[in-house]
């Protein structure tokens, strides 16, 4: 076994913002393909003097469309806001580099299970969040110039 290697980023609390479930079909459906959108913000950086941390918030917007055909049936919305921080051992832009993955990793794993959760005490299916690629998901939004640097 390998000794874990802690990170330098903390993660100091949450709060889910937002949930929205909407399922517009009393009869199962099959082959129902799941469409996710997702929308990352990191609040400006602020170096707290007492501990000497930057301490910064993520907001993330998750957005599920379940489509049959043309028609969208299932939709779930969800919005989570994290509270995260690190020690000024690594620079800014380095904290915010952390912040864009393994912060908006541990968010949208949050948010994985409160979507299973209560998708499945609806009386259908869950919805089970598909692992995000968000290098790939932040390298598609660059190329397509929906993102600034530092957004």
């Amino acid at each position: 076994m390998m000794k874990a290697q802690k990170s330098i980023l903390e993660f100091l609390d949450y709060r889910i913002t937002k949930f929205e479930y909407i399922n517009a079909s009393f009869k199962e459906i099959k082959n129902i393909n799941y469409e996710v959108l997702i929308n990352t913000k990191i609040g400006k950086p602020v170096l707290e003097d007492k501990s000497n941390k930057y301490l910064s918030r993520l907001d993330l917007d998750i957005q599920i469309k379940g489509k049959s055909g043309r028609t969208v049936p299932v939709k779930v919305k969800c919005s989570i806001s994290g509270l995260f921080s690190a020690s000024t051992e690594i620079n800014e832009e380095e904290f915010l580099k952390l912040c864009s993955t393994s912060g908006f990793a541990n968010l949208i794993m949050i948010s994985r299970s409160v979507i299973i959760s209560f998708t499945s005490q609806t009386g259908n299916k869950p919805i089970v969040l598909p692992l995000i690629n968000l290098l790939k998901t932040y390298e598609k939004r660059f190329k397509e110039g929906n993102i600034k640097k530092g957004d």
